[in-house]
């Protein structure tokens, strides 16, 4: 039966005509509290399952990319799902995977030939044709587009309208635009991307080393974490043999080159001698810290920075460092030494426990070689022994990541390495 109060009347008049209901839930309450005091330890699990239900909510969909604009301070984010994954099973500190939510959106910025932009939102595993539609829908014409990758180079690359998953596979400065096929040699980069024309020393020498390595990486955790082991399979089988995507794989992927042209950057665009000294000094020690809290990841790419060409050529700003810092960057250049398959390496991240971030571009070569140095089928027989190869590999990310990193600095649970006694400790 309707009722034909008002809004504002509403609860008074509930109060006059359910004066039995008041009474059925008063009892009600009571034997609930007299359960719970004989009760107190179910009580405890229920109110534990109740948190631990609203902590699984998924975070919003969001994808980023640095950029030396605008969006010069932004971050990428991880591409996650707004939905619950119901019924499914993961290991420890895993997430549910990318590849099993196609429903993930992304916002994405594709440029015209005159420089603006249209920003559209698609789902990360959509198709070139598809990404062509909402543009055009957005722009309103009617003309036949092409998308075009362009890189700060000024390289063009047209991309197949079958292509997938196109936003996670730029280069840093990469961009996509959209033209007619006509106009498509009237391309030109988009000014931003050259990248900065001033470095940030005179920011970046006030922070904490060891608080910039720390943030990197639970950055680069956040980043790890969310790669599914599969992404691994389908980047080096290709991923248009499945028709999947790996974007979570190529924006960790990316992150290596953004550290390691950062690094680059940094100490190219620094004029004074005296200042470039002072950021190779901390270059090292972030790269120290890095190793302390086992993200090799970063570790390897600002080490790469640091032997980049552009940098190592700078032979008075070498011969200015101090020989304390020339010898841990030499202990450092040991470690990445690539003789013996990156033996090195190999058996220092056998000694380490995990959380680990793993040299990633590593895992991809392993991958690369135990596929196409080893046939899959033999007389029509499938080739166990390259598939347990790919499944070591495989089985190295899921040990790296088989324990939480914890976010709080110092925690012995994230087994970060502590400094040798005999070794100075960098700040």
């Amino acid at each position: 039966m309707r009722s034909n109060f008002s809004p504002l009347e509403q609860p008074a008049a509930r109060n006059h005509i359910s004066a039995s209901w008041t009474k059925t839930k008063i009892k009600q309450n009571v034997e609930q509290e007299n359960q719970n005091l004989a009760c107190p330890e179910d009580n405890r699990r229920r109110e534990q399952r109740s948190d631990d239900g609203k902590g699984q909510k998924k975070h919003k969909v969001l994808l980023r990319q640095f950029s030396t604009g605008d969006e010069r301070l932004q971050k990428r984010q991880p591409i996650r799902s707004s939905d619950e994954q119901v019924g499914r099973v993961y290991w420890k500190g895993q997430r549910p995977p990318l590849l099993e939510r196609p429903d993930c959106t992304v916002l994405f910025k594709v440029y015209c030939i005159d420089h603006t932009y249209t920003t559209i939102r698609v789902q990360v595993s959509a198709s070139v044709k598809e990404v062509l539609s909402a543009v055009a829908d957005k722009l309103g014409s009617g003309e036949s587009l092409i998308l075009v990758k362009i890189s700060s180079a000024g390289e063009k690359v047209v991309l197949k309208p079958n292509d997938i998953s196109v936003f996670t596979t730029l280069t840093v400065n990469g961009r996509l635009f959209a033209c007619p096929r006509d106009q498509f040699d009237s391309l030109t980069p988009l000014p931003e991307q050259e990248g900065p024309s001033t470095g940030t020393m005179s920011t970046f020498e006030l922070m904490s080393s060891k608080d910039l390595a720390y943030q990197m990486t639970i950055h680069d955790w956040d980043l790890f974490n969310c790669v599914h082991e599969l992404e691994l399979i389908f980047h080096t089988l290709g991923r248009h043999n499945f028709k999947k995507t790996t974007a979570n794989l190529d924006l960790f992927l990316r992150r290596f080159n953004e550290i390691q042209f950062w690094v680059v950057t940094e100490i190219c665009l620094c004029p004074q001698l005296s200042k470039r000294v002072q950021l190779l000094k901390k270059f090292i020690k972030i790269a120290a810290h890095c190793k302390e809290y086992k993200n090799l990841n970063s570790f390897f790419a600002i080490v790469m920075g640091l032997s980049n060409v552009a940098v190592s050529r700078l032979s008075l700003t070498w011969e200015k460092l101090p020989s304390k810092f020339k010898k841990i960057y030499a202990e450092f250049e040991n470690l990445m030494d690539p003789s013996r398959n990156h033996r090195a390496y190999r058996l220092t991240i056998a000694k380490l426990e995990p959380p680990i971030i793993p040299f990633t571009p590593l895992l991809i070569k392993d991958m690369t070689f135990t596929h196409e140095g080893n046939k899959t089928f033999i007389d029509h027989l499938i080739n166990f022994e390259k598939m347990r190869m790919i499944a070591n590999t495989v089985r190295t990310m899921r040990y790296c990541r088989s324990m939480p990193f914890s976010q709080t600095p110092n925690d012995p649970k994230n087994g970060a390495l502590e400094p040798s006694p005999t070794k100075p400790i960098l700040n």
